[in-house]
């Protein structure tokens, strides 16, 4: 089975089960299990054995001397940042934030500009974007009857999209380190110069981000989330009766004399501390060690929280030291799925799926022009089976750089690697078994499989527009060809979007916090009358 299409077999499994049920820790373990049963040839005790062995692995390392921390890192900092996010809403200062945007930005509208602003300057790390954007907007944008499974949509969006375009994000190092490992012996190339290359036609993750602002502008929602945001701003209820996948009981009580510096200050120190660690990192060993900057970063800035909070007590010692177990509560959930989502991908890894993609890859033929455009959609499909961006782009570019042996650093095929990120992002962005997907459902606090079926239409719009532009490109083997049919495509989409909904009264209304606090005053008049 290993090496073929029976390698994707236990990814497909835990999609079709978590789409059809809707219960994604089941769905996970069924598709972990699966695999597990695989390769320990439908032996039920050895497939439990080695798949506790994998999982272990993939959280410790192999056990000859090759140390895994990545999963480990991430976890740890996943922890330090849920402790962070606790200290900050006990000290008042998310609530201060919240009121301090409350009295400068009325409009939903606004608040959308926000949060996609706020979304964008986290860029140094998916996780990080992610964690860090939810848990500050989440309790602003309820204020505005925005639905979380909107707010999802952003952060999953943008956390991946932007963070794949930044030379000094944690994906840039990652990115050239696969494109380096598949340029020819002896090559002078540089790896690093390629990736920048590509990043200026990465079509997909670039109309992405100007799709949520244009879409944010101009009051337009798509199928699913339409629905939402329109039910959220008539009720109230910004989950729409849906119960959040990974709820936290945040019923701690919170200091009414917070401080925006109280949010703003601990946000500072991490982002300092985690790109200092990365420069240091890089400095010593070539590497910048992103998952080890963030996890060093996010625990030296709940150091500095706490020395922030308790000499001006605007928390004590002992309700700091509560926040720790506070914090693991919160994202105690998103643990378990991490586990068995990087587990899930070491078990199709362990099936070689790499060789069933280079497979395909290698039944092209000559077909090169056509390249960019076939590569976008195995990277969309691998990733999405997959769950992972990294996993994708690490298997697919090494493959597809070689192809390429007299034309390195051409157009044809910086087009080629910038299609194989775009699909990854895509997969990633959507898939309902990837770390982006869950961890943005977690910190929206949303239901999960909800969030992904929403999103999935609206994020194929757009990649039906990057495969334009990959397709032309490629056909022309000319990069500005490829965002002319992109932009065009892009343009037609919105102009004929909007005149539909307008013509149809679906455009959402230009609605202010002041309507929403009028609505509610009229609510309790009524009710006291009666």
């Amino acid at each position: 089975m290993e090496g073929t299409f029976w390698a994707i077999v236990p990814a497909l499994v835990t999609i079709i089960i978590a789409l059809a049920f809707k219960q994604v820790y089941v769905a996970l373990f069924v598709g972990v299990f699966t695999g597990a049963m695989m390769l320990a040839g439908g032996n039920p005790l050895i497939a439990f054995e080695r798949l506790f062995k994998i999982m272990a692995n993939t959280l410790s390392g192999s056990g000859d001397g090759v140390y895994n921390f990545e999963h480990g890192a991430i976890l740890i900092f996943i922890l330090m940042l849920g402790i962070l996010v606790v200290l900050m809403n006990k000290a008042g200062g998310t609530q201060a934030m919240g009121n301090w945007f409350s009295k400068k930005v009325r409009s939903r509208k606004g608040i959308l500009g926000v949060t996609t602003g706020f979304g964008v300057l986290m860029f140094m790390d998916d996780y990080f974007n992610r964690l860090a954007t939810g848990s500050v907007m989440r309790p602003i944008t309820d204020k505005y009857r925005i639905s979380r499974v909107k707010l999802a949509f952003i952060i999953g969006s943008l956390s991946v999209s932007v963070c794949i375009l930044v030379p000094i994000s944690s994906w840039a190092s990652a990115i050239a380190s696969t494109i380096n490992n598949g340029l020819p012996e002896g090559s002078t190339a540089n790896a690093f110069t390629l990736y920048l290359e590509s990043v200026a036609c990465n079509f997909y993750p670039i109309l992405t981000i100007i799709f949520i602002v244009v879409t944010s502008v101009l009051g337009m929602d798509f199928f699913t989330i339409r629905k939402r945001e329109k039910t959220a701003i008539e009720t109230g209820d910004v989950t729409c009766g849906k119960q959040p996948t990974f709820a936290s009981e945040e019923n701690y009580a919170v200091n009414p004399r917070g401080k925006i510096i109280d949010l703003v200050l601990p946000i500072l120190a991490m982002i300092v501390f985690s790109i200092g660690f990365m420069f240091f990192f890089n400095a010593r060993y070539g590497d910048m060690l992103a998952s080890i900057s963030l996890a060093c970063g996010s625990t030296l800035a709940v150091i500095f929280t706490m020395i922030l909070y308790i000499p001006r007590k605007v928390l004590t010692f002992a309700e700091c030291n509560k926040s720790f177990g506070d914090g693991f509560k919160s994202i105690c959930d998103v643990f378990m799925i991490l586990i068995l989502a990087w587990t899930l991908a070491d078990i199709c890894s362990e099936l070689d799926v790499g060789t069933f993609v280079s497979s395909i890859a290698s039944a092209m033929g000559d077909a090169k022009v056509l390249l960019p455009a076939i590569m976008f959609l195995i990277a969309m499909g691998t990733s999405f089976a997959t769950g992972t961006s990294w996993g994708t782009f690490g298997i697919i570019v090494p493959l597809v750089i070689p192809m390429f042996t007299t034309e390195i650093g051409s157009q044809l095929q910086i087009l080629t690697v910038s299609a194989v990120l775009s699909g990854a992002v895509f997969g990633d962005q959507v898939s309902p078994i990837s770390d982006a997907t869950i961890l943005s459902a977690a910190t929206a606090q949303c239901d999960h499989m909800d969030y992904v079926k929403a999103q999935l239409p609206v994020s194929l719009l757009n990649a039906v527009v990057a495969f334009v532009g990959f397709l032309a490109g490629g056909l022309t083997n000319n990069i500005w060809v490829g965002w002319l049919a992109t932009l065009v495509g892009f343009v037609v989409l919105i102009a004929v979007s909007y005149f539909l909904q307008k013509k149809k009264g679906q455009l959402l209304p230009k609605l202010t916090l002041d309507s929403f606090e009028e609505e509610k005053d009229v609510a309790s008049t009524d009710s006291h009358a009666e």
